[in-house]
């Protein structure tokens, strides 16, 4: 009897080791498991960050422009003219990042023959054309414009020179350089907006000769807007806006209002709403 006791004892034992033991060798699976899962997802992240730091074809293109600007200490309206494109193609691409537009090559071609920097090998390899054994690299530190400007972009718009004189005695005055100006947020992502200096006194203190306006043109004004008119002439003027019909644009220049001021249709060369201004003290 006490030889089948130990027996007994011996098998319990046994079979407690083993389940010991596959105890052990099933928590070893899991513990695999968990660390081979872990392994796959902080891979998967790093994969996702690293894809997130990639540069898109605008990015690469907008850090070469960029760096031309840097070098030629010139601002964007002025890198337009000498390559002969409209400003308005480098404000929209430098100002909304956002926005789809994408310069071709043969405009991204004009700046680099205006500024004498070719387009770099990073460029034509975003843009998927092919690359020549010539062309230049951006030096490291250099293109990110790191210490050269703050690193969010300002928007900015096109500074217009408007003025209450007739287009015939405006040569000297046109004649002056536009620039640009930092935009107020009524006017990001807008393409049309620009900036302006009030041509005249007619709004008296209210809004003085000189005082910084904005305007836009991304909507058709309506009654009660603040426009700025351009007659076929060249003359320039701010007015308010209270009334269109069959003839023209009914407006004043006193607020509250008070003496009407009809302008025909068949007169008006340009018209833009103004959105901002900035008083002059």
């Amino acid at each position: 009897m006490r030889v089948r006791a130990n027996e007994t004892f011996d098998q319990k034992n046994t079979i407690e080791k083993l389940s010991l033991v596959e105890a052990s060798f099933n928590s070893s699976l899991i513990f695999q498991r968990l660390i081979s899962k872990r392994h796959i997802h902080m891979t998967l992240a790093l994969e996702v960050a690293a894809k997130s730091k990639a540069q898109t074809p605008k990015q690469v293109v907008i850090e070469w422009i960029d760096y031309i600007l840097d070098r030629k200490r010139w601002n964007a309206t002025e890198l337009a003219r000498k390559a002969e494109l409209a400003p308005s193609t480098l404000l929209r691409l430098l100002n909304n990042p956002d926005h789809p537009f994408l310069p071709t090559q043969k405009t991204l071609s004009k700046i680099a023959d205006a500024s004498g920097i070719p387009i770099t090998k990073k460029v034509l390899e975003a843009l998927g054309a092919e690359t020549e054994e010539n062309v230049i690299e951006i030096p490291e530190g250099i293109s990110k414009r790191a210490g050269l400007r703050p690193p969010t972009r300002m928007a900015s718009v096109e500074f217009r020179h408007v003025s209450a004189l007739p287009a015939s005695l405006q040569a000297a005055a046109s004649s002056r350089r536009d620039g640009y100006v930092a935009a107020p947020p009524q006017l990001d992502g807008d393409e049309t907006g620009f900036a302006f200096h009030m041509p005249d006194d007619s709004f008296g203190a209210w809004l003085k000769a000189g005082s910084l306006c904005y305007g836009t043109k991304r909507r058709d004004p309506a009654p009660g807007d603040l426009i700025l008119v351009t007659g076929k002439d060249g003359k320039s003027k701010v007015r308010l806006l209270i009334g269109i019909d069959e003839g023209g644009l009914v407006m004043t220049k006193t607020m509250p209002v008070g003496e009407e001021e009809r302008m025909p249709f068949d007169e008006i060369a340009d018209i833009a709403i103004v959105i901002v201004t900035v008083r002059t003290v």
